[in-house]
């Protein structure tokens, strides 16, 4: 069998949707932007929601949810939540739907895909990311992470590909428009992980057998692509490893409204 393919369809601070494909499944991590938009960047990739047999959510932020209602009003498909926010989910499904509650550590098997939900530090009612398997590969999606906790990094550990959260430049958040608390907020241990917390954690990542790195949930307020890229990049050439060339570490920036393949 082909190895997963994973896709960013969303990915910034006002909305986040990710599709895997692998063997007989197909899913969706966070559900953070219309149906529609989401179904018109299924089709490009050849699928559609009518397709997916799961859709696994981070936490009920609204750009992680934000497209939720539409799509389970008009497709029955299994919506996984971590549990200390599905009654919140709960109120925004279409009529009596449910979703499916999720403790962390939880591990859930679907046709040829393994999802295990690891709590993550972010202030959200329940906040997780996932350590996926998918046959003998193993793929981290994390996001939404105020500061490196051992969770994260065991869950992270270990992981071939990750996509893994680069929401802020630091200068740029402490020195831009927004109110001083919604700053504290972010950079907080509950808040989002900086450019260079991220930089400072993928050399580990790399030394514990991860190839590929997707950088994802950019705020486009406090964040440049080039800005995340070029920290990280430094990061890994300081240890040693070679990126972007033949043998070496993959780095990317995931779009924020744009279709991005984790290579």
């Amino acid at each position: 069998m082909d190895r997963a393919k994973i896709y960013t369809l969303f990915s910034s601070s006002k909305g986040n949707c990710c599709f895997i494909s692998y063997g007989n499944d197909k899913i969706l991590i966070d559900c953070g932007a219309s149906a529609s938009m989401i179904e018109k960047s299924l089709n490009t990739l050849g699928a559609s929601l009518s397709q997916l047999n799961a859709i696994f959510i981070t936490h009920e932020h609204s750009d992680h949810i934000r497209g939720l209602n539409t799509v389970s009003k008009y497709f029955d498909i299994p919506i996984y939540a971590p549990e200390k926010c599905c009654e919140y989910i709960e109120a925004q499904l279409y009529g009596n739907k449910k979703p499916i509650c999720l403790r962390s550590g939880e591990a859930i098997r679907l046709n040829d895909l393994a999802l295990c939900a690891i709590a993550t530090p972010h202030d959200a009612r329940g906040s997780v990311g996932y350590r996926i398997l998918a046959g003998e590969e193993k793929i981290g999606y994390f996001t939404d992470i105020g500061h490196l906790s051992e969770g994260v990094l065991r869950g992270l550990s270990g992981c071939r590909r990750v996509v893994i959260e680069s929401n802020h430049d630091i200068d740029m958040l402490n020195s831009g428009p927004y109110p001083y608390p919604l700053k504290r907020r972010i950079l907080g241990d509950m808040g989002h992980l900086s450019n260079s917390l991220c930089a400072k954690l993928l050399p580990h990542l790399a030394k514990h057998g991860s190839v590929s790195f997707l950088l994802a949930h950019l705020s486009e307020e406090n964040n440049r692509p080039q800005i995340a890229f070029d920290e990280c990049l430094a990061s890994l050439r300081e240890n040693g490893y070679e990126v972007n060339c033949e043998n070496g570490l993959k780095l990317r920036v995931a779009h924020p409204y744009g279709i991005c393949e984790l290579e």
